[in-house]
């Protein structure tokens, strides 16, 4: 009880407390300063209140979890985790994927998994109440529906029973087939996104796709170009694009717009990855590592491959005074307001939050020559009772100033049904 007074003290220094009955905290930011947002929204200072490349103990602590759309402050580091689903005991709620943006472009809708009746949930994107489940689209995989990166209103989907690609409009449940990849290819087989499927380019133009395990393709919308990718060993996994739609990530390798190859990243094999940019604008896989790479070093928990060069930049390694990497470790780069800014979730060995970064969620800010890394705040999920369902799937925000994540919020005792919960950073304006 002590600890948890203590980091309410920490927190009530970071906001205004407006009003406090029982349980319940209404807070707005107070950082004594005004933060400065032009029109893409990119100069929003994330970290605000946040300690840098913190590595001193922050053992996880029980705490009851919250009723639906109430908080919690995280009596570890402090922060606000907000509960915005409401399952029954049992079932499954959750992000898509780590690698999938949870949020649309101007981050006042988001979409849940709702895995027990297999249908995507639509939430507003503010106050998480509740709009409608999307049982009117049809995406060949659960991860595979992508929000316009400037249209708040569009979303994109590959039709899992036609081929088509298509524009969906969210409020009038309009379809548009942008075009048919079967057609396009002439793929007598399986048309699919491949495994560990990424986001289209950071200009929605640019997906990657295959056909069977046998060729894998690039399509660009605006000019109706379509690339085939001088790759042997397809490996059931297409090209994705990178940001830039210039540059793309297959297996080990990068490759260009032509589907030639560009670089052999210094990366042993395929781990859990993202695609996204360092603060500079470099198109970036950043990936978890337990081996180094071919030309040595590049082994840690979050590494940053530079899809130009194949040079790696350790973000969270041994070498900076991190364990070994822990083991479910998923990353998310798709603050595209915010190009630099990712976020990461790790189960642990352990999975019991006594040691650094076991059971943690992380956001990291990574340029090069200038890595800062925040630890926000542990999200009590394991895989003891759901398997894959139980993990965590951290999603961060477009602007980097939220991070969604699953949980089944075990503590003492293994948890009832996996919910999801919003980490609500001070930076974050609602």
């Amino acid at each position: 009880m002590k600890k948890i007074k203590k980091h309410l003290l920490y927190t009530c220094l970071i906001y205004s407390i407006v009003s406090c009955t029982g349980d319940n905290l209404n807070l707005i930011p107070n950082d004594g300063s005004e933060v400065v947002i032009d029109d893409n929204q990119n100069t929003i200072d994330v970290a605000s209140k946040l300690i840098a490349n913190d590595l001193e103990p922050h053992p996880m602590q029980d705490v009851a979890k919250p009723d639906y759309l109430k908080t919690i402050i995280d009596p570890s580091f402090g922060t606000i985790i907000r509960r915005i689903s409401n399952g029954n005991p049992g079932s499954v709620i959750k992000p898509m994927y780590s690698t999938i943006q949870a949020w649309n472009a101007d981050e006042t809708r988001m979409i849940l998994y709702d895995q027990t009746n297999g249908v995507h949930q639509l939430l507003d994107g503010k106050t998480y109440a509740f709009i409608k489940n999307l049982d009117d689209v049809n995406p060949d995989d659960l991860e595979q529906l992508f929000w316009d990166y400037n249209q708040p209103d569009i979303l994109y989907y590959l039709d899992r029973s036609t081929d088509d690609f298509v524009k969906y409009t969210v409020s009038s449940s309009n379809k548009e087939i942008m075009v048919n990849l079967k057609e396009l290819t002439g793929c007598n087989g399986s048309i699919s996104m491949g495994n560990d499927v990424q986001m289209m380019s950071w200009d929605s133009d640019v997906i990657g796709f295959r056909c069977n395990n046998d060729t894998t393709y690039a399509y660009k919308f605006s000019t109706q170009n379509l690339t085939t990718f001088n790759i042997d060993d397809v490996n059931y996994a297409a090209a994705m694009p990178a940001p830039s739609g210039n540059l793309f990530y297959h297996n080990v390798s990068s490759y260009d717009a032509n589907g030639n190859f560009k670089a052999r990243l210094n990366k042993s094999k395929p781990e859990h990855s993202c695609l996204g940019k360092m603060a500079n604008g470099t198109d970036t896989d950043f990936s978890v590592s337990f081996s180094d790479g071919p030309n040595g070093g590049c082994l840690g928990n979050i590494i940053a491959y530079d899809l130009n060069t194949g040079d790696c930049l350790p973000v969270i390694s041994e070498d900076l005074g991190y364990d070994y990497p822990k083991s479910g470790t998923h990353i998310s780069a798709v603050a595209h307001k915010n190009p630099g800014w990712i976020a990461a979730s790790m189960i642990g060995f352990e999975g019991d939050g006594q040691k650094l970064l076991d059971q943690e969620l992380v956001i990291a800010r990574v340029e090069p020559g200038n890595v800062e890394v925040y630890r926000i705040g542990h999200h009590r999920a394991d895989e003891n009772e759901f398997d894959y369902w139980g993990e965590p799937h951290a999603v961060i925000s477009p602007t980097g100033t939220r991070v969604l994540f699953g949980s089944d919020w075990s503590g003492s005792e293994d948890g009832k049904s996996v919910e999801s919960y919003v980490i609500e950073l001070p930076s974050y304006n609602p």
